[in-house]
């Protein structure tokens, strides 16, 4: 196919978002250069305004990190712009076939496509479509800003926005300001060149989204990953000085002529404090909170003086009982603690002889009035008959003491008239009272 009778078309060499680029022969020339022809499409009226900014763009810049124009025109209703065949490959087919690059690789490259851009911006001249696609790598290794279609020109009036409301450029490398709709400026290049920087050295670009919408909302409110989180041989000052590129205020970020020596600007800008809210070198992890302290000690202490309260309690209790205890030498029975005997003379007399069963019922309450004490009063009625099993008391001696048994509340003052009981309980007295009674 020949355009305007001199450019005869090859093979497609690639297709983007208004037009596609051959390879083709100039027959007037007799040189090798590319074409690139505008789609048809009527869908966008604004596509042959954009194509034309492109070659007017690039014919205003000369330099060699920007590819050059040559000729443009329109051929049967057809644009077509004619421009330098680069012999290479794009970085974004570098990135495809070699994966992440080393800092070093990285670094060439953003140096020269800053170059390209510092050229341009001198001449108020923005790109706005810097991606890795738009950067070529000719044979001799020489990077090439490419497709100014989209570019500012110095007092043309530009849109953000497509007639059908979309936003110019590629999502993901897009600027804060321009996804917030503003005018991008020369930073916004920085920014984009910041994003394809950022894609060279992890793989991908900053921020990822199933759609283009989620892409932008991260581009003006989410800070990036710092890379080394992603790769941690990638810290190092270099790091800061991406994460400057990709800071939310313009005013911020460095200049492309800046960037011309990257080495120079990491120390330059490494001075200062860094914008992002991440961490230019490491990743700090977040606080954590303080474990709960341990209650053991608490409770061990507590433990503790629990038990010293007990033994001091026992111990208490120990000293005012210890002169109420019963004797050890007796081996007999253990005395009832009441100090009464177990038969309480009742008020009638009676003829009935009680058995002399020891009482084993045994109380730790110490009685406030032994009844076991004899009276002071002296007996006036001796016993008549002896007993032949000694007893520390006679039974028969009334008593005016009152009893505290429950058997009979009221104290008896009568005394029976039926013999005196045999029992071998002793009494809880240690002193024997007086007795008028034979001992066998």
């Amino acid at each position: 196919m020949l355009i305007a009778e001199r450019y005869r078309l090859g093979e497609s060499l690639g297709r983007g978002g208004m037009g596609e680029v051959f390879r083709a022969t100039d027959e007037l020339l007799g040189r090798e250069v590319a074409v690139k022809l505008m789609l048809r499409s009527g869908q966008d009226p604004a596509a042959a305004e954009r194509f034309q900014r492109e070659a007017r763009a690039a014919a205003r810049l000369s330099d060699a990190h920007i590819v050059a124009v040559y000729d443009f025109g329109q051929d049967d209703d057809n644009f077509y712009l004619v421009m330098e065949l680069v012999e290479g490959r794009s970085v974004a087919r570098e990135v495809d076939d070699d994966g992440p690059l080393p800092w070093e690789r990285a670094v060439e490259i953003i140096e020269q496509a800053a170059a390209g851009l510092a050229v341009a911006h001198a001449e108020n001249v923005v790109h706005r479509d810097i991606k890795p696609s738009n950067l070529m790598v000719s044979a001799d290794g020489v990077v090439k800003v490419a497709d100014f279609g989209i570019a500012v020109l110095p007092g043309a009036e530009t849109h953000e926005l497509t007639m059908t409301g979309q936003i110019l450029g590629s999502p993901y490398y897009l600027s804060p300001e321009r996804a917030r709709g503003l005018k991008g400026g020369p930073e916004s290049d920085v920014y984009a060149l910041g994003c394809v920087l950022y894609q060279l050295i992890t793989g991908r670009p900053p921020f990822m989204g199933d759609h283009p919408t989620a892409v932008l909302y991260q581009h003006v409110d989410a800070e990036p990953v710092p890379p080394s989180r992603l790769r941690p041989e990638l810290a190092g000052p270099f790091e800061g000085l991406l994460l400057r590129m990709l800071a939310k205020d313009p005013a911020e970020r460095p200049t492309a002529a800046d960037l011309t020596n990257v080495r120079a600007a990491a120390d330059r800008f490494a001075a200062t404090a860094p914008v992002v809210t991440q961490p230019l070198v490491a990743p700090i992890p977040a606080p954590e909170r303080p474990a709960p302290k341990s209650n053991r000690p608490i409770v061990i202490t507590a433990l503790a003086l629990l038990a010293v309260a007990a033994a001091v309690t026992t111990g208490v209790v120990l000293h005012n009982t210890g002169n109420n205890t019963p004797p050890t030498v007796d081996i007999g029975p253990r005395p009832s603690t009441t100090g009464t005997p177990t038969t309480t003379p009742t008020t009638e007399p009676s003829s009935t002889t009680t058995t002399s069963q020891p009482t084993r019922r045994t109380t730790n309450t110490p009685s406030s009035t032994p009844t076991s004490t004899p009276s002071t009063t002296p007996t006036t009625t001796p016993t008549a008959t002896p007993t032949t099993t000694p007893t520390t008391t006679p039974s028969s001696t009334p008593t005016t003491t009152p009893t505290r048994t429950p058997s009979s509340p009221t104290p008896s003052r009568t005394p029976t008239s039926t013999p005196p009981t045999t029992t071998s309980t002793p009494t809880g007295s240690t002193t024997p009272p007086p007795s008028n009674l034979p001992t066998p």
